[in-house]
């Protein structure tokens, strides 16, 4: 008995949410039809129809299990575990890695984000404003008293995350790497250190209620 055999259904999902992934990179969203799709993943057209309500939940589905969502939500246990230092290099390492590793999401996002806005709504709602969200109730239990009154958590935690994504689009979407290179591991710890820096080392585990 093969693989795709013994899960059927696992297999026939991954196959749509790839096939989809592929041709909305290539096509755009809108520009994508469910003909396509089931063309592309070798499957009838209804059976898409069977995990997904839409293309819309297609998106969401790629977004949720390409993106940095899954590692995100490991974050509440590492942070029991590491100081700020190392939960940021944990965090930022691991975010660069799922750019770098899904380059095709990357683009799809940069390009559908901006045109059409119940895409873009969809994204910012579960990607954006989840990861934003989650490290910034973990540095405001990292900052001492007087650091708080200083710097709002939310702030940081989007710079935190756009200085990561500007550095990926320069050198992997704009072609930095062949005309501006950059060592990526340099450019993280320099990042990670200046918020240590400014944010303080943090303590193991979020500040009490």
């Amino acid at each position: 008995m093969t693989e795709r055999e013994i899960h059927p259904r696992r297999d026939r999902r991954e196959d749509i949410l790839q096939a989809s992934l592929n041709l909305f990179a290539e096509k755009g969203f809108h520009g994508t039809s469910m003909r396509d799709i089931a063309k592309a993943a070798d499957i009838t057209e209804g059976l898409i129809y069977h995990y997904f309500a839409s293309k819309r939940d297609l998106f969401t589905a790629i977004i949720e299990e390409y993106s940095f969502l899954p590692l995100l939500r490991t974050l509440p246990e590492l942070a029991g575990q590491l100081d700020l230092r190392g939960l940021l290099l944990v965090l930022a390492r691991g975010f660069y890695d799922v750019l770098r590793q899904n380059t095709q999401l990357t683009r799809l996002l940069l390009q559908e984000v901006q045109i059409f806005p119940e895409e873009k709504e969809a994204f910012f709602a579960d990607a954006v404003g989840e990861s934003i969200s989650e490290l910034a109730r973990i540095l405001d239990g990292r900052m001492s008293e007087r650091v708080r009154t200083q710097v709002d958590p939310q702030v940081a935690s989007r710079l935190f995350f756009n200085a990561l994504l500007a550095f990926f689009v320069e050198q992997e979407i704009l072609g930095g790497k062949h005309l501006l290179p950059a060592d990526e591991q340099v450019y993280i710890e320099h990042l990670v250190e200046m918020f240590v820096k400014r944010l303080g080392s943090g303590r193991n585990g979020p500040r009490p209620v």
